[in-house]
């Protein structure tokens, strides 16, 4: 969901925000609350291939928000590190799961994945424990 990148010569927060269409604040955010940056330096950015961004409105619950993205509530829950009917709040930036998504169940296995048509890279490196959330790919 996440990834590192390298600062380039002479780019500033903003110019990254902009290049991955997300806020100057989600950015600085991700990164500890850093002001400025360096060429070479490391930060922290989103994955954006894998989740959407959607603030949360007045009246919104994640009941409804998972029917509009047609997501399981329980991913939401994961992805953003939420409890079980944990209160939301407008203005509240909650990633949403994009399709190729699953949550794994109890006694769930690479094999049993693999049966049902998930297709997944790295099988040696994959270990399921319940609650796991994993992007396959989709033909």
């Amino acid at each position: 969901m996440y990834s590192v990148y390298e600062v380039k010569k002479n780019e500033s927060l903003n110019d990254i925000a902009k290049k991955l269409n997300i806020s100057l604040e989600e950015l600085i955010s991700l990164n500890n609350n850093i002001n400025t940056i360096k060429e070479g330096q490391l930060i922290i950015i989103p994955n954006g291939n894998q989740y959407n961004t959607y603030v949360v409105k007045n009246g919104d619950n994640l009941y409804n928000i998972a029917k509009r993205y047609n997501v399981e509530e329980k991913a939401i829950e994961l992805l953003n590190g939420l409890k079980e009917n944990e209160y939301i709040y407008p203005g509240q930036k909650l990633l949403i799961p994009k399709d190729n998504v699953y949550i794994t169940k109890e006694n769930d296995s690479v094999k049993k994945l693999l049966d049902s048509g998930i297709e997944l890279d790295n099988l040696y490196n994959i270990y399921l424990q319940k609650d796991q959330i994993i992007f396959y790919k989709k033909d």
